[in-house]
């Protein structure tokens, strides 16, 4: 039977087909390296004859929706070099289970789905499809450097139960995502990814976007002590929010039957942001006015805090800073000094956002794709693994292309 069709459309070098045994649920194709094609795998000498062969089963492309085989007759050959062995097939990969195109294909597929549903897809084992999407990844992690970068951001994110924590470090200066991924958030953890920098990649970064946690302030101070800190204006109103939170948590305490459930259920309004008001909101807030007044002088004070982000310059923050804490009322002065003794002691690094105005706005919309990473594979139990898909789908990674 003439096979040169199908050698043509199944389309691998060096090869030709002996015979085809289709089968209920699978194909086998028997091949064979033409006599005068057999090449030394150290220094590329074609031979004519081999002392023996044997036969290695690899998997390769589904035709037809079925799985197909390629049973491969490999020679061994004794050459000039001082080769003994058997000849190395190129399109096969390293462990001579499945060729290259299928390992490609299969990687592609972990890329956009679990590795079960892949695993399902193509009918193979899911530990095979785990060993083929790692062992890809950490290949592209150790072939692609990592890019120079002006600022930066530092953030963590659970990803397990017991507050387990990854440190994530993003590129706020161009668009290459998340950079580095380690586990905890401890100054080690930053640590490492700075000692992966170059000199040149480390004198390239002149600001640190960060929100207020002493470990990463540490390492980016030990590290980069010619880098400015920046703390993200949204941690910056989280912790406000928790002053005013606290408050309406004491007035509730405070108020009677009637207010108090009516107090209660007023926090998110009051922690909403002005401009997303709707009317219901705007309603309850007026009366919240009539009803507790140095809750809703909070809120406005909350509100009014804003102003300080449009501030030109650093010396006008510094001033609208003093102002704003002397206009609170003594009565509730005290539920807000916690904020503004955290804003005297990192005063450097808020006035900075003034001047540079970097925020870690990228990086939480990176958090929410992590989290649904996370979801989408119901959890990782290898943390190792997690890391590199995180860099894949939402980092550095996610636009270089494995060579197989």
């Amino acid at each position: 039977m003439d096979y040169n069709l199908i050698e043509q459309l199944i389309d691998l070098p060096r090869i030709k087909i002996n015979h085809i045994e289709f089968q209920a649920e699978e194909i086998l194709i028997w091949v064979y390296v033409p006599v005068g094609q057999h090449r030394c795998p150290r220094c590329e000498k074609y031979h004519r004859n081999v002392t023996e062969t044997t036969e290695v089963k690899v998997r390769d492309l589904a035709i037809f929706g079925k799985p197909c085989y390629l049973i491969i007759q490999k020679g061994r050959v004794n050459c000039s070099c001082s080769f003994r062995g058997y000849e190395e097939i190129e399109f096969v990969d390293t462990y001579q289970r499945q060729t290259i195109r299928f390992t490609e294909f299969l990687f592609e597929l972990c890329d956009r789905m679990t590795l079960m549903d892949a695993s399902q897809l193509l009918c193979v084992n899911w530990k095979r499809a785990y060993k083929t999407d790692v062992t890809t990844l950490e290949q592209l992690k150790s072939a692609t450097p990592l890019p120079t970068m002006y600022a930066i951001g530092i953030d963590e994110i659970s990803f397990e139960k017991y507050h387990k924590y990854f440190t994530i470090v993003y590129d706020l200066s161009n668009n290459n995502g998340v950079l580095y991924v380690s586990k905890d958030r401890a100054a080690a953890s930053l640590d490492k990814f700075f000692h992966e920098l170059s000199p040149q990649q480390l004198q390239a970064i002149k600001v640190v976007c960060m929100d207020f946690w002493d470990p990463y302030i540490k390492s980016v101070n030990h590290n980069l002590n010619h880098a400015t800190i920046v703390f993200d204006r949204y941690h910056l109103k989280k912790h406000l929010n928790d002053c005013l939170d606290n408050l309406r948590r004491a007035m509730v305490n405070q108020a009677d039957k009637e207010q108090k459930v009516y107090i209660k259920n007023k926090r998110w309004v009051l922690l909403k942001n002005q401009v997303n008001h709707n009317q219901h909101d705007k309603q309850a807030l007026e009366q919240l006015k009539h009803i507790n007044k140095p809750l809703y002088k909070a809120y406005l004070l909350k509100e009014q805090f804003d102003d300080f982000f449009d501030c030109p310059t650093k010396k006008s923050g510094r001033k609208f800073i003093k102002n704003w804490y002397q206009s609170i009322p003594k009565r509730i002065k005290s539920y807000f000094e916690p904020f503004y003794n955290m804003i005297m002691r990192y005063l450097d690094g808020v006035l900075a956002y003034l001047q540079y105005r970097y925020t870690n706005a990228v990086a939480e919309g990176l958090n929410n794709k992590i989290k649904v990473l996370k979801r989408m594979a119901y959890g990782y139990r290898n943390q190792h693994y997690f890391q590199l898909k995180i860099l894949r789908r939402c980092g550095y990674l996610r636009t270089v292309q494995p060579v197989f």
